[in-house]
């Protein structure tokens, strides 16, 4: 019984080792077939080749989204530079605008005085030319007066005008 037995297990062992798989690392001692361990050596050296490609493909895209990035941000960086200038334009406008304002309405509030005092010194001329008054001298003072209140209201015009 003991040489039964003895065969059974010698049976046993030699068909576990009589696998039939490709696997290399699975073949068993009469199983061993060295084209199927050459050919799945090559499929894993091309499938090693596959991922390298892929991986420097991948590398090469992320350089060029990094030289993107960097010039995005370049750009943005200009942009912003940009925006900082037209606003400064912008305040300087404002300033020069509200500045010209009040020139203007004080040189309209000049011009107002300046036509309040032509008609007051129309008024007295009209008047002067309708006899009213007194003496020859005290008109003829009267008459210079007028000379210069015109002069004076012609320079303050001119001094207006300038502006």
């Amino acid at each position: 019984m003991k040489e039964v037995l003895l065969s059974l297990c010698v049976l046993l062992l030699l068909t576990g080792c009589a696998s039939t798989t490709t696997d290399p690392g699975q073949g068993g001692l009469f199983g061993y077939k060295p084209e199927a361990y050459k050919q799945r050596k090559q499929e894993r050296e091309e499938r090693l080749r596959e991922l390298q490609q892929e991986q420097a493909e991948e590398e090469r895209r992320q350089a060029a989204l990094t030289q993107s990035a960097a010039e995005k941000r370049d750009e943005r960086g200009a942009m912003q530079q940009k925006l900082q200038k037209v606003n400064a334009e912008s305040a300087n406008l404002k300033k020069k605008l509200y500045a010209f304002k009040a020139q203007n309405a004080t040189q309209e509030t000049a011009l107002a005085d300046l036509k309040a005092r032509q008609a007051h010194l129309h008024a007295d001329i009209q008047a002067r030319r309708s006899g009213k008054g007194g003496s020859a001298e005290e008109r003829q003072a009267e008459a210079e007066r007028l000379r210069r209140e015109i002069e004076r209201l012609q320079k303050d015009m001119e001094a207006l005008s300038a502006l």
